[in-house]
């Protein structure tokens, strides 16, 4: 019997990097590091991505999910829609009500991270007209 291995990357976006937490069906933490709004470390993402699916085999599902944080998200969130991912965009205030559901209630990036890999990992997948959102975004931007 196959069972599909999922990986639930959450991404805490700022201006100059994005801390990314990956986690396995379990909740069990894969791989945690940064990234700098580059080319070459969107290309390291796609490498670390590559090799946790690899390990997982052909079942091997991926799903990214992020704040929509103002300008910051879009230029990622671009690439990754771009590249054929499931990119889920989360209100700041649905991050912040899970959060507080936690024991711990820190905030740090990395943290954060992985507060939204654990929402990927308890809600639907996402949608692949994520798009969507950031038309939304722009559109309430020209008002």
């Amino acid at each position: 019997m196959n069972h599909n291995i999922l990986l639930y990357i959450g991404i805490d976006v700022s201006k100059d990097k994005h801390d990314i937490c990956i986690k396995s069906n379990d909740g069990d933490v894969l791989k945690r590091f940064q990234i700098k709004n580059t080319n070459k470390d969107l290309n390291r993402l796609y490498t670390i991505v590559d090799k946790l699916k690899s390990n997982g085999g052909e079942n091997t599902d991926v799903f990214f999910g992020m704040e929509a944080t103002g300008v910051y998200c879009f230029p990622l969130y671009s690439a990754l829609k771009r590249d054929g991912y499931p990119v889920k965009l989360y209100n700041p205030i649905q991050t912040n009500a899970y959060r507080k559901m936690e024991i711990r209630k820190t905030k740090t990036d990395s943290i954060d991270s992985a507060i939204i890999a654990d929402m990927l990992r308890y809600q639907e997948p996402p949608a692949t007209t994520a798009i969507d959102n950031l038309v939304l975004y722009q559109l309430r931007e020209l008002c």
